[in-house]
């Protein structure tokens, strides 16, 4: 389960500040705050899942792994660090398969939804837009392997959110 406690660190301990006679109000930082914590499951709910953080970089992906896996023209990714990822459902972890040396993508072997896909050595993960409850703040904001997308699909986004690095990846594992 992710925890929103963080040990005392002076650089971040909340402050005071003065006020009228006999009072004070408590600043945090932004450090301090704690992390938007967001949910997401598979279609039976067997497998579910919280992150926390602001979603980062999502975006369209329509490389070949993600249409055969989809059965759609395109999968919208969004990232978060992979430290705040926990498997919260009675399912556990999903099933693993390596669509790529370097990368894992994760899916419920009950219902055989598309969940997650984690690149070696990233510290992000990312999770099928679709899977989260809560999809506010995860518009995409580019579409990668956009070349391989079908012809009749329009997308008005810009060509590559990030670099490409291999069939099915991106910067950040997806």
């Amino acid at each position: 389960m992710i925890s929103s406690s963080r040990p005392a660190d002076p650089k971040t301990a909340p402050t005071t500040t003065g006020g009228p006679a006999g009072s004070t109000a408590l600043v945090l930082t932004t450090a301090q705050l704690p992390a938007e914590v967001r949910t997401g499951r598979c279609q039976c709910g067997d497998i579910t899942y919280e992150v926390a953080g602001i979603p980062d970089d999502p975006h369209l992906c329509s490389c070949e792994h993600e249409t055969r896996i989809s059965g759609g023209p395109a999968v919208l990714w969004v990232g978060f660090r992979k430290d705040t990822l926990s498997w919260t459902g009675p399912g556990g972890e999903p099933t693993w398969y390596a669509t790529w040396p370097t990368l894992r993508r994760g899916f419920c072997p009950r219902c055989g939804t598309h969940l997650i896909s984690v690149a070696d050595g990233s510290d992000m993960i990312m999770v099928t837009g679709f899977s989260l409850d809560d999809r506010s703040g995860t518009d995409p904001v580019g579409h990668s392997f956009r070349d391989e997308a079908v012809l009749w699909m329009t997308v008005a986004l810009g060509p590559v959110p990030s670099l490409d690095y291999g069939p099915g990846t991106s910067a950040n594992g997806a």
